[in-house]
């Protein structure tokens, strides 16, 4: 679909992703990973368009041409008519603790015995160690994430675990300059890399060339402060 034509218009290429803010959203803006594909698109003078759905549906239109290309991607190699791009952002499941409990885990496992909240189906993305942590009578899995930062904040809990920009889009979600030093990270979980697919390899190669420059601009670091305020971007990958 990357150069079709119709009555000598050159259409739009589609996007295909799913709703997770801050990373997805259906919107005017359409979250940090969007937009960064987005941008490099433009840069490389191509207007898009979205359509939404699950990303296991988007996978499979991006393999079949259905659509040109598909984000967030995670862990997954080329196949025909699926080519991954390079990292457009890193995700970054993080353990919050509110700085005055001076609680210093140095692994999940010592975690057990403190009171957890995180999101539904958390135990199948962060490994065995974590499973444990469901055994104790103070774990909580809650389907709605917007509230797990406030929930913290009040002392519900101890602890609480959820991608870094997940938790602090939510927590600052009506005002980006709120404080964010009250909370200490524990990087107790390894960060998992998002790409893009591309149904046309060309298209693909040419993407990953201009996002190396992107990276480096301005734009991208702006793309972070629309959705989290100030001081909490970070330049990983």
């Amino acid at each position: 679909m990357t150069s079709l034509v119709l009555h000598g218009e050159t259409l739009p290429l589609v996007i295909a992703s799913s709703e997770g803010p801050p990373h997805m959203i259906d919107d005017v803006h359409h979250g940090i990973d969007l937009d960064i594909v987005e941008a490099v698109l433009r840069r490389l003078g191509y207007e898009v368009d979205y359509q939404f759905m699950g990303l296991k549906r988007a996978g499979r239109e991006v393999e079949m041409g259905h659509v040109d290309v598909s984000a967030p991607i995670f862990m997954q190699s080329d196949v025909v008519g699926s080519y991954i791009s390079s990292a457009i952002v890193q995700y970054q499941p993080m353990v919050f603790s509110l700085k005055k409990s001076n609680l210093a885990p140095a692994s999940i496992l010592d975690m057990q015995g403190h009171s957890v909240v995180t999101f539904l189906g958390a135990p199948g993305y962060f490994g065995a160690d974590f499973g444990l942590l469901t055994e104790g009578d103070n774990y909580k899995e809650l389907t709605d994430m917007s509230v797990i930062p406030e929930l913290l904040v009040k002392g519900r809990y101890e602890f609480a675990v959820l991608d870094k920009y997940i938790f602090y889009y939510f927590y600052r979600f009506n005002e980006k300059n709120k404080d964010v030093s009250i909370f200490t990270e524990h990087k107790l979980i390894a960060p998992v890399s998002a790409s893009a697919a591309f149904h046309d390899a060309d298209l693909r190669d040419a993407f990953n060339r201009e996002l190396v420059e992107f990276m480096l601009s301005e734009e991208y670091k702006q793309i972070f402060e629309r959705y989290l305020g100030t001081a909490l971007f970070s330049s990983e990958p």
